[in-house]
């Protein structure tokens, strides 16, 4: 029961009594909550027949079943056997959308993270919450009904490739979910292809000035940067010079260590993420944390240091030092504290400003120096993909390479190529 409907079913002296005990902590809705999902959980285990073991391998075992076919699951640990009994249970009451959606963002996050829930979250809300597909019957919905409901919402929402791909790909893990629980023999969403790219929304391109560091810009915004640093103190703009010759991830630079750093080399191992809490049934930032992996296992990387690298990780270093600090994090407030990315994006913001262009995050920088090295011809597509972190070359390609000049500044390098061997 949701909290209006909730709300709607008391008195309004109820309604005051209840609030006010809310309000005055004499009703926890954290204890609440918990109590309610282990109730879900003693009443998944009293419909569950087969016993739940732990193998020599440490894994935890048990069978679960649909119309008279037994599944054997394998978890690491007793409590992710149970969540998928009750996951199961609770798909087997109702068999829709509307009652499998919760069940799986609680597998969903225990599979992946909070921070990839609370984007797949946003679709949800969105595209799906309030329409009737939800609570249609999951194994009465064919192929051809689903093409032309997304069909519908392309139409509905004016949306692009790139929108639809979120959509689709929300409702395409729904499905394969509901494929592993058994309630379909296979995911419909799947079948869906061959929608003409006409159907969508056409992308406006944003101008290459918007998107990387053009013409002069990069040497004035790290003179900008330094310039800050020196009245300020703060290694978060020196954090940016730095970033324009390393082109990393902004929570892997705010994740930088002393330690990652060898004569030559930086060791990129670990990230920092955003963290999530569930509150009133919807995920809610609640802050930041290290993980010690990056984005992909490709993204594990030792880049190449250059001298220009080495000269801002020096003057970081020595200021720390300066201070006293014995942290091994590279980038520390003047608190002792450790710095995080909002507080270098706050500086790159700032030297923006200094520098009257266009806001450009730190993802532009990453371009930035990506491109570059691309355009030096010095390096490899592979290199520049492997120093960037990617694992498909194609990403680097597609999305990362762009002419670092304005197109009047390029003019003579049209003229030679288009008419070097046309003669006058």
């Amino acid at each position: 029961m949701g909290q209006d409907a909730f709300y709607g079913s008391l008195s309004k002296e109820n309604i005051e009594i209840y609030q006010y005990a809310i309000e005055n902590g004499i009703i926890d809705l954290a204890h609440m909550r918990d109590q309610v999902n282990l109730k879900k959980t003693d009443e998944a285990l009293q419909q569950h027949t087969s016993a739940i073991w732990q193998g020599k391998n440490g894994k935890w075992y048990t069978y679960l079943s649909d119309d008279g076919k037994r599944r054997l699951i394998k978890r690491t640990s007793k409590e992710s056997v149970l969540a998928e009994i009750e996951a199961s249970y609770s798909a087997k009451l109702v068999k829709n959308l509307a009652n499998l959606y919760p069940a799986w963002r609680r597998y969903k996050e225990k599979e992946t993270s909070a921070a990839n829930v609370y984007k797949l979250n946003w679709v949800w809300e969105k595209y799906y919450k309030d329409d009737a597909i939800i609570k249609e019957p999951i194994d009465e919905i064919r192929t051809i009904d689903l093409k032309e409901w997304f069909l519908d919402k392309i139409d509905a929402y004016n949306i692009t490739r790139r929108q639809f791909k979120e959509m689709k790909s929300l409702l395409n893990m729904l499905l394969d979910y509901a494929v592993e629980l058994e309630i379909v023999p296979v995911n419909v969403s799947r079948n869906i292809r061959n929608i003409s790219y006409k159907k969508f929304r056409q992308e406006k391109t944003k101008p290459v000035g918007d998107q990387v560091y053009i013409n002069d810009e990069e040497s004035r915004a790290i003179e900008i940067a330094l310039n800050q640093f020196q009245k300020t103190g703060n290694t978060a703009y020196l954090g940016i010079c730095l970033n324009f010759t390393l082109a990393l991830r902004i929570g892997e630079l705010a994740a930088l260590k002393k330690s990652d750093i060898a004569e030559n080399t930086v060791h990129i191992q670990r990230s920092e993420v955003s963290i999530y809490e569930e509150r009133e049934g919807k995920l809610h930032k609640k802050g930041v944390e290290i993980v010690p992996h990056t984005k992909t296992p490709r993204s594990d990387r030792e880049l190449i240091l250059t001298e220009v690298s080495k000269r801002f990780l020096k003057m970081i270093i020595m200021e720390n030092a300066k201070r006293g600090f014995i942290s091994d994090d590279l980038f520390i407030h003047s608190d002792g504290t450790r710095m995080n990315s909002y507080s270098i994006n706050r500086a790159l913001r700032r030297v923006n400003e200094l520098l009257e262009t266009s806001q450009k995050g730190n993802h532009s920088i990453r371009k930035t120096c990506l491109s570059n090295m691309n355009e030096s011809g010095l390096l490899t597509d592979e290199e520049i993909s492997r120093f960037a972190g990617h694992t498909q070359v194609s990403t680097t390609q597609n999305c990362y390479l762009f002419a670092t000049k304005s197109l009047d500044k390029r003019a003579d390098a049209y003229e030679r190529a288009i008419c070097g061997k046309i003669s006058g």
